[in-house]
């Protein structure tokens, strides 16, 4: 990894860090929906189904606004031609991956925590649900950061990213709300092919990102 990424990394983390905006809202949506989700089902059971689509829609939801931020905000604060005078495509991408991955994982160390504590959930198989969260945030990042690029370049904001970058996750999050619900339940065989597959789907979206970024950053 050479210094212009590992600047543009730390140039991120820097303006991230001193805005605080992703990280900010992505906590605040994710304690409220916790929290109400948690007074509105008293003391209701609920199975681990239904435990698994809410903790992936908070967990996705609290994420996506952060993830589109990283490249909008270089086209919004017009720093995203300074970034092309001094750094490769390739290099651009793979700083913006790296970052996106790094914010995801921050933002799930904050929310999984909130999630088990207030809706009182232990995953039986604990190792696999710590494994698919893991591997599910990875695939869901390498995934928009990709989106995040030809939104920010089509000028549409924030708002077209979660529509465009749905379809293609609808995989990543099917696989993940079942492998969690069996984590959870502790009642079937353990999932790990299904971790291969997230880890095999992210390696292929971010080689093909990887060779057509070029295009996409110079062209649209």
């Amino acid at each position: 990894m050479n210094n212009r990424i590992l600047n543009n990394i730390k140039k991120d983390f820097v303006i991230e860090f001193r805005n605080k905006t992703a990280i900010s809202i992505s906590v605040a949506f994710a304690v409220i929906t916790t929290l109400s989700i948690s007074l509105v089902s008293g003391a209701t059971p609920l199975s681990p189904m239904v435990h698994s689509i809410i903790f992936w829609i908070i967990l996705f939801f609290s994420a996506m606004s952060g993830l589109a931020h990283t490249f909008i905000r270089e086209e919004e604060e017009k720093t995203s031609l300074f970034l092309s005078l001094h750094c490769t495509p390739e290099e651009i991408y793979l700083s913006k991956l790296i970052f996106n991955t790094a914010l995801f994982l921050s933002i799930a160390v904050i929310v999984t925590p909130l999630y088990l504590f207030f809706l009182q959930v232990l995953p039986v198989y604990l190792p696999l649900f710590c494994f698919i969260t893991l591997s599910g945030a990875v695939a869901i990042a390498s995934v928009a950061t990709i989106f995040g690029a030809m939104v920010s370049k089509a000028g549409s904001g924030s708002s077209l990213f979660t529509i465009i970058s749905f379809p293609i996750l609808l995989p990543v999050l099917w696989t993940t709300i079942t492998v969690t619900a069996i984590s959870i339940e502790g009642t079937a065989v353990k999932q790990y092919r299904d971790i291969v597959f997230l880890l095999a789907f992210s390696g292929v979206i971010v080689l093909t990102s990887y060779l057509s970024f070029r295009f996409i950053w110079k062209e649209t």
